[in-house]
């Protein structure tokens, strides 16, 4: 059992080096693009589902909070909302990149959301606008009457406001590692718990046999509002324990603890409620798309 908690704590290790640079890298691009006026200038338009869609694919939990809370304040469609939650990969990327051998599962994965999230983004807008624009979508404020408003990042601070230059570029991003690395941990000693005692062989079999469930179950683990959620499907399927279709299904539900403050921005629960679920739905279908088009190929 020791080796089990070793094992888990070196394989966890080897993602920490990786993981603080990349959060630096993410704490320069956010200053360059997440603040309340640029953010909201860029993500108003016909083109707000496409800017929302890149910016949720760079690899972290910030842009889907910030997407929660500018929904909420009215300054964004629910659309625009979604194609952001959709195309969040979280923690997926910089633990798949820990993973050289595995890590061409990047690109289609990138892919198939950004896609995904223009579909879904585009279409919550254009049926809205056709049935009822009140019930899907929200009034939305001009730009020039959001400059003072402030907006929440990924870990509580305003994105806009003054840092220091350490604590922005080198404090915040080693925390964020930190807790990411006790995630990553937490998981990795999970799974080798079960697959000490079960057996790795038995395991992928298990999850192997309920195939054509799995893109019902994995989007229910995305939904949880916890960078972990993430870290386990992607573990999952670096093991083989869950197909590429499940993984992704569970990844595009995934937006982080977006949901969370999207619950604890937004008092219209209905809409929220509407939210996950077309969240779950859209996510169960493109699982169910891609596991098909895996057993014709």
């Amino acid at each position: 059992m020791w080796d089990v908690l070793l094992d888990a704590f070196l394989d966890s290790l080897k993602v920490f080096p990786f993981l603080i640079l990349l959060y630096i890298v993410i704490e320069v691009v956010e200053e360059k693009v997440s603040t309340s006026q640029k953010f909201i200038k860029y993500t108003n338009g016909k083109y707000a589902t496409v800017v929302g869609a890149a910016l949720g694919l760079i690899p972290q939990c910030g842009f889907s909070v910030v997407a929660s809370d500018l929904y909420a304040k009215k300054y964004i469609k629910m659309g625009t909302m979604l194609a952001i939650f959709i195309a969040t990969s979280d923690e997926a990327i910089p633990i798949i990149l820990s993973n050289p051998s595995q890590a061409y599962l990047i690109f289609p994965i990138l892919a198939i959301k950004f896609v995904y999230a223009l579909i879904i983004g585009y279409g919550v807008d254009l049926i809205g606008n056709l049935i009822n624009k009140k019930k899907l979508n929200v009034e939305i404020i001009p730009p020039e009457e959001a400059i003072n408003e402030h907006i929440s990042g990924c870990c509580g601070h305003h994105v806009e406001e003054k840092r220091s230059t350490i604590h922005q570029f080198f404090i915040h991003p080693l925390i964020h590692s930190l807790k990411i690395l006790a995630y990553i941990f937490v998981v990795n000693f999970v799974l080798g718990t079960v697959i000490f005692y079960v057996g790795e062989e038995n395991v992928v079999n298990f999850m192997q046999s309920v195939t054509w469930l799995q893109p019902l179950i994995v989007p229910l683990v995305g939904l949880i509002p916890n960078c972990a959620s993430s870290v386990l499907i992607t573990q999952l399927l670096l093991l083989n324990g869950i197909s590429f279709g499940s993984a992704v299904a569970g990844l595009c539900v995934n937006a982080g603890i977006g949901m969370a403050v999207l619950f604890k921005e937004n008092k219209n629960i209905k809409q929220n409620l509407t939210v996950v679920g077309i969240m779950y739905l859209s996510s169960v279908l493109i699982g169910y798309v891609i596991t098909l088009i895996e057993m014709v190929i």
